[in-house]
């Protein structure tokens, strides 16, 4: 424990904070690259029909993300607990946390499989999109368990070990793309070996961590830990239920958006969607990547009573969250004709129309930023309410409505707004719940 202890309590915040979080924010992105090179290749061998395919499947993806966030309460619970020394109660919340998440991961499948068609054609699938969605999620959707146990990764790093926890990222990553080239390019499996190759990566990757854990000398899986009490789930799922909501109300939002892009512009919006989706998802995992850094420190520092350090490593985290988001944005207004490019070729038309809505739809990105620290911040000291009210908020009072307002009064102009505007109003609301947070944390050291 004196190691532990050594790396979440010692030295600088900012080198602690940069010491976990960036691992954290590239594994997430390089979680997005099984994503990105996907729309890459298909984009290319596909074309506006690939796209929008991708972009009618997408919520399949929120949606598996949406569990790989409820587990997320794992890592902090475990972070908690060994920062108070417990270390017999942390064995109990991995062990027993990761045999609920590989049931309900069976479960999701199985649903998944049973209602495909009708999912498909809610999200929005038409004639021309259908077919190569159904091929696509043949493959994605019993990938949705190994993600489950791939977003592990984060508990691996919450116990201090970065280098584990980056590699097997990368790992997957590499293996995806080498895949995606071959199945794609080389053999023409089209879209169907884009989800092939996801699974087969993630597969492995899921594997090899299923492995750590059974070899773990800090901590790792045992019979004695192993209980079927409902309680350990119920508060590795108070913890997770923030993110999870917010994934699965996003997917919904993914589906009103495509449908309503769908309505005032045509195909060419869905496949515009396609390409601005995943930049937004990029720049978000980006964001929760580093955010999950940073709530592996606040939670151990939260257990072990160390409030100062809670109060600046957030405030630090939210400075740099927010520096990068905007430098992320000058980014993509410089080159977004670049960016988009590299998704589509010789379409001159999409490119052109999807520049236009990207730009308008991502402008405002820090305010997402502000919006997703802070919620992190109610998570990581376990203020669940708080956080999953203000994703409910974000998404429910404030995102579907102006997409339907918006886009009846703006036709496509107002459904690429709604996000925008959106996330800029909850993000300053929640930010100001969260300095006050802080500040009566900080009066009681």
């Amino acid at each position: 424990m004196e190691t532990l202890s050594f790396k979440f309590e010692k030295g600088s915040v900012l080198t602690t904070i940069l010491k976990f979080s960036l691992p954290s924010s590239l594994a997430s992105i390089i979680g997005m690259i099984c994503v990105l090179t996907d729309r890459l290749f298909i984009g290319q061998v596909a074309g506006r029909d690939g796209m929008s395919a991708i972009a009618i499947v997408f919520p399949y993806t929120m949606l598996i993300n949406s569990f790989t966030f409820l587990f997320s309460g794992i890592s902090i619970l475990v972070g908690i607990k060994l920062g108070e020394n417990r270390k017999n109660e942390a064995g109990i919340f991995l062990t027993t946390g990761f045999f609920w998440l590989f049931l309900i991961g069976l479960f999701l499948t199985g649903f998944l499989y049973l209602f495909n068609i009708p999912l498909l054609k809610l999200f929005g699938a038409t004639s021309s999109n259908f077919a190569p969605a159904l091929e696509y999620t043949k493959f994605l959707i019993p990938m949705g368990l190994f993600q489950l146990i791939l977003g592990q990764s984060s508990t691996i790093r919450g116990m201090g070990n970065l280098f584990f926890s980056t590699f097997i990222n990368i790992l997957t990553a590499i293996l995806n793309v080498i895949l995606d080239y071959l199945f794609i390019m080389k053999w023409n499996y089209g879209i169907a070996g884009a989800g092939l190759a996801t699974l087969i990566a993630t597969a492995f990757s899921a594997f090899l961590i299923i492995i750590y854990f059974l070899k773990s000398e800090i901590l790792s899986f045992s019979r004695e830990s192993l209980t079927f009490k409902v309680d350990i789930l119920k508060e590795i799922m108070k913890i997770g239920s923030p993110r999870f909501f917010n994934q699965l109300l996003q997917a919904s939002v993914i589906t009103i958006t495509n449908r309503q892009a769908g309505i005032y512009g045509g195909d060419i919006a869905t496949a515009a969607i396609g390409i601005i989706s995943i930049c937004r998802a990029v720049m978000n995992n980006s964001l929760q990547g580093f955010n999950l850094g940073t709530a592996a420190i606040i939670s151990y520092n939260f257990g072990a009573k160390n409030f100062k350090r809670v109060y600046d490593s957030f405030n630090l985290q939210l400075s740099i969250v927010f520096s990068l988001s905007t430098l992320s944005v000058l980014g993509m207004f410089l080159f977004t004709d670049e960016i988009v490019s590299c998704f589509v070729k010789n379409d001159f038309e999409l490119i052109k129309f999807t520049s236009h809505a990207m730009k308008q739809n991502l402008f405002l990105m820090p305010f997402t930023a502000v919006f997703l620290a802070s919620n992190n911040l109610f998570q990581s000291i376990k203020e669940n309410k708080i956080a999953t009210y203000f994703f409910i908020i974000r998404i429910l009072v404030l995102n579907i409505p102006l997409l339907y307002l918006l886009g009846y009064l703006f036709k496509e102009t107002g459904v690429w707004y709604a996000f925008p505007i959106s996330d800029t109003l909850s993000g300053i609301i929640l930010f100001i719940l969260a300095q006050n947070r802080l500040k009566k944390l900080k009066k009681s050291i």
